[in-house]
């Protein structure tokens, strides 16, 4: 089963928690960690799960609406962190250093296997250094999560056939 929620979209910060579940086994990836911390871990237990319980976390590009709270969230709970390499180069500095071992680089079209999901990453235009976009996947169902999406390129709309349903968020 693949579920999602969003748990913050707009200026003010953009979270979305995607699940699969195949049995006793639930994976658990976050995309995007724009929020505040505390308003973060108080949205995951709403959800009817915790920070603890996050497999990974999925940075769709480095404008702060999007990465907030990541490198706070990696320090308290050493998450593993998805993102392209320009996001990675464009927010990486001294302070990051000691979190960099938890840092993955996500490829257009190179899928991500966290556990019950697949993730795979796909560009899209936005003012940003190498923005990616998710289509999630249990096996079963497909879910497509699109925020800041400047405009539907064609390799947009194609990334996103056949999903059983769409996220889409926008602020511009």
């Amino acid at each position: 089963m693949l579920r999602f929620k969003s748990l913050g979209s707009g200026s003010s910060g953009n979270a979305t928690l995607v699940e699969a579940q195949s049995g006793a086994n639930t994976t658990r990836l976050l995309i995007d960690c724009g929020i505040r911390l505390r308003d973060l871990e108080a949205r995951l237990i709403e959800a009817g799960t915790c920070a603890e319980d996050l497999d990974a976390i999925f940075i769709t590009h480095e404008h702060g609406d999007h990465i907030g709270c990541a490198r706070s969230f990696v320090k308290r709970y050493s998450t593993p962190l998805w993102m392209s390499q320009g996001t990675w180069l464009a927010v990486s500095d001294e302070a990051w250093s000691s979190y960099q071992h938890l840092v993955n680089v996500a490829r257009d079209g190179s899928a991500i296997e966290l556990g019950n999901l697949q993730a795979l990453p796909f560009t899209v235009p936005h003012d940003a250094r190498e923005p990616l976009q998710l289509r999630c996947s249990d096996g079963n169902r497909h879910l497509g999560v699109v925020t800041d999406l400047g405009h539907a390129s064609s390799h947009v709309v194609a990334s996103l056939q056949g999903c059983h349903a769409l996220l889409l968020e926008a602020n511009h």
